[in-house]
């Protein structure tokens, strides 16, 4: 059985992209107007699973720690925000998830592909953030400099609420940086992010943390959410630094 609260979480993050007809099907119509009455069914779940990169690492994570449904509430945080179950993965796994799942022996360079599997012992994960600093540059994406804005957008963003307008907020958050042929998160600063009409999580709280993808505003997060998306994110850094 499908997890509705997990799914609607899932489908918060996806949209955003899909709407900009970035990755998925063409259905950010369709993903509007389930989240804008908050209810959720095969259909909503179907078009989810047709997220030809999204999907495969939730079933990843899933399958690997046991659980049945790709869009339990645990599998989906782990994707979009990090928990527990990441580090439950073996190495050996993951590897299998690069190679086959993503199919990145067919999209990648032998020696791209063995600078992506040498990440795995050194603290590599299946999360959304690792994929874009460390996949997506790498599979028709190669130079940072000309793709900084881009990754920046598409990683999971976070900051502390400042203020509150019509249909956006203001954001106190790192953006994602390059200094000295290095990425790094920069100074705070503060960012306006966009309220997706009538979906936005409950907004009232100045200084509560909230997620956003590309500039979308997605979700409030707890204390321990935040800290899960620091490390990952920090993880995901490092590794791209890495030299190829």
């Amino acid at each position: 059985m499908t997890d509705a609260n997990g799914l609607i979480t899932c489908a918060r993050y996806a949209l955003p992209p899909n709407h900009l007809q970035y990755c998925g099907p063409l259905k950010s119509e369709e993903i509007h107007a389930y989240l804008k009455e908050s209810v959720s069914d095969e259909n909503l779940s179907q078009i989810i699973s047709q997220f030809e990169t999204l999907y495969p690492y939730l079933t990843y994570i899933a399958r690997g720690n046991g659980i049945a449904d790709p869009f339990d509430s645990r599998v989906v945080e782990a994707y979009w925000i990090g928990n527990n179950l990441l580090t439950a993965l073996s190495q050996k796994s993951l590897y299998t998830h690069f190679a086959e799942s993503l199919s990145l022996k067919k999209r990648l360079t032998n020696k791209e592909l063995e600078w992506l599997i040498g990440k795995i012992p050194q603290g590599a994960l299946a999360h959304h953030t690792f994929h874009v600093l460390n996949v997506f540059t790498r599979t028709g994406h190669h130079s940072v400099k000309h793709t900084i804005d881009t990754m920046d957008s598409c990683r999971i963003g976070w900051g502390t609420l400042k203020s509150i307008q019509n249909n956006s907020v203001v954001l106190s958050t790192k953006p994602l940086i390059l200094e000295k042929n290095k990425l790094m998160l920069g100074k705070e600063r503060e960012k306006r992010i966009a309220i997706p009409t009538g979906i936005s999580p409950s907004i009232k709280d100045i200084g509560s943390s909230y997620t956003y993808h590309w500039d979308t505003m997605c979700d409030q997060i707890t204390k321990v959410q935040e800290n899960n998306l620091i490390a990952v994110t920090s993880s995901a850094i490092r590794l791209a630094n890495l030299t190829l």
